[in-house]
C-alpha cells in the first residue's frame, strides 16, 4: 500500500505522540509498504513539507509544550492526497481534519489515531473543567475526526470513551506498542543500592509530577531513595525549587532514548502520576525495561488498565497514597524482583511490531 501520514509535527523527539507516529512509519516500511509524511519541516525534512502554523494567543503555550502546528495548505495536502492509497491522520488540529476532508472527496479512505484526551488540552490552557472537555470532545467527533472512516483506540478504555460519546466510525483497538529495544534492555539483578525511581514525561500541568515531590516528604524511606524526574517543559523551574526543599534532592533532566534506556537498567519502579492519559507509552517503556510501575488509578488514565496488582495503584493526586506503594516496595524487595519479571514477560505481549500488524489488517479492511 501507499500510506499517507499527516502529523504536525513528525520529527519531534520529546512528545509521545510523535514518537509512536515514527515507530508505526517505520514497521510499515519495514512489512513492504511505502510510506510518505506530510508535517512540518522542522528538525528534519518529510516528503510533502509545510510551514508552521502561529496561532495567536497560545504560541507560548504550544511552544512550552515542545510542539509545532502546521499550516494546512490545500495545494500540498491535494497533491499528497493523490499519491495514497490510504491516509492516516494522528491529531485532531488543522492540517489533518483538512487532509481527511480532502481524502475523502478524493475517495480515499481515512482512519485517524485518538492520542488525545480533551483533558491532555484543557489541563495545559488551564481550563481543565467538564464544560470545556465536552466542547472538545464534541469538536474533535465532528470536526477532526468527521470523515475518518476508523478510529485506531490505543486502550479499551479509549475505544469505550468514544463509544460513550456516540463516536460512528469504526473502532479498533490496537495500542502504541513497545519499541523492542526496551523490552531487550538489560537490567540489573540486585535491588536497590541505590533504591531508585523514574518519573518520565513532560514538566507539565497534565501530568502531575507535584504528586510525587509531595509522597517524597511522606515516605519513610526519603533519604534512601534516588529520584530521577526524566523530562523537560515548562515546570522545569518550579520543580527545581520542590527538588531542593527534599532531604536527598531528585535530578532533573532530559535524556535521550538511549540515556532513558540505560537509566531504566538501573532503576527498581517507575511512577507514573498522570491522571488523563491515553496509554501512557514512557510507563509501558519503563516496566518493559524492567522498572516496576505505581500508576495513578484514575477514570481517564488507560495506563492503569496495566497494573498486574494493586501495589501497582495509587488513587490520583493522593500523595500519601503513592508514598505507602514507594514504601511497600522498597520494603518487599522479593516481591518487587517477582513483579519485574511478570513485567517482563507482559510487555512481551505489546511489541510495536504487533500493533503495526493489525494496524495494517485494519488499513485492508477499509480499503
Amino acid at each position: 500500500m501507499r500510506i499517507l501520514v499527516v502529523i504536525d509535527d513528525y520529527f519531534n523527539q520529546s512528545n509521545g505522540l510523535c514518537i509512536s507516529t515514527q515507530r508505526f512509519v517505520h514497521e510499515f516500511r519495514q512489512a513492504g509498504h511505502e510510506v510518505r509524511i506530510v508535517s512540518c519541516a522542522i528538525n528534519g525534512q518529510p516528503d510533502y513539507p509545510l510551514p508552521q502554523l502561529f496561532v495567536p494567543f497560545f504560541n507560548k503555550i504550544i511552544a512550552k509544550e515542545g510542539y509545532h502546528l502546521a499550516v494546512p495548505k490545500r495545494a500540498v495536502l491535494n497533491r499528497a492526497v493523490a499519491w495514497a492509497d490510504i491516509v492516516a491522520i494522528e491529531t485532531p488540529f488543522p492540517v489533518c481534519w483538512t487532509a481527511a476532508k480532502l481524502a475523502r472527496k478524493a475517495g480515499k479512505p481515512v482512519y485517524g489515531t485518538f492520542h488525545l484526551y480533551p483533558g491532555n488540552i484543557t489541563e495545559s490552557l488551564h481550563i481543565n473543567y467538564p464544560i470545556f472537555n465536552h466542547f472538545f470532545m464534541s469538536f474533535f467527533k465532528h470536526i477532526s475526526f468527521r470523515n475518518c472512516a476508523a478510529l485506531q483506540c490505543p486502550t479499551v478504555k479509549v475505544k469505550q470513551q468514544l463509544e460513550q460519546a456516540h463516536f460512528k466510525q469504526k473502532l479498533y483497538v490496537i495500542s502504541n506498542g513497545i519499541d523492542e529495544k526496551f523490552i531487550n534492555n538489560p537490567h540489573k539483578e540486585e535491588i536497590g543500592q541505590p533504591f531508585t525511581i523514574l518519573c518520565i514525561g513532560r514538566y507539565s500541568r497534565e501530568k502531575h509530577q507535584e504528586v510525587l515531590f509531595k509522597a517524597l516528604h511522606l515516605t519513610k524511606h526519603a533519604h534512601e531513595l534516588r529520584v530521577i524526574f526524566a523530562g523537560k517543559g515548562p515546570l522545569e523551574k518550579k520543580y527545581q525549587r520542590l527538588a531542593q526543599a527534599l532531604p536527598n534532592r531528585p535530578l532533573l533532566k532530559f535524556y535521550t532514548p538511549a540515556h532513558l534506556r540505560s537509566e531504566m537498567s538501573q532503576a527498581d519502579l517507575v511512577v507514573h502520576c498522570a491522571d488523563v492519559e491515553i496509554e501512557g507509552m514512557a510507563c509501558m517503556e519503563a516496566f518493559a525495561a524492567g522498572c516496576v510501575p505505581v500508576i495513578a488509578n484514575a477514570p481517564l488514565s488507560s495506563t492503569a488498565s496495566y497494573a498486574l496488582n494493586k501495589h501497582n495503584l495509587f488513587s490520583a493526586g493522593d500523595s500519601s497514597a503513592l508514598a505507602k506503594q514507594i514504601d511497600y516496595w522498597f520494603e518487599h524487595p522479593t516481591e518487587l524482583k517477582q513483579a519485574r519479571q511478570a513485567y517482563r514477560e507482559f510487555a512481551q505481549k505489546l511489541t510495536v511490531k504487533h500493533s503495526a500488524r493489525k494496524a495494517l489488517q485494519m488499513m485492508q479492511d477499509l480499503r
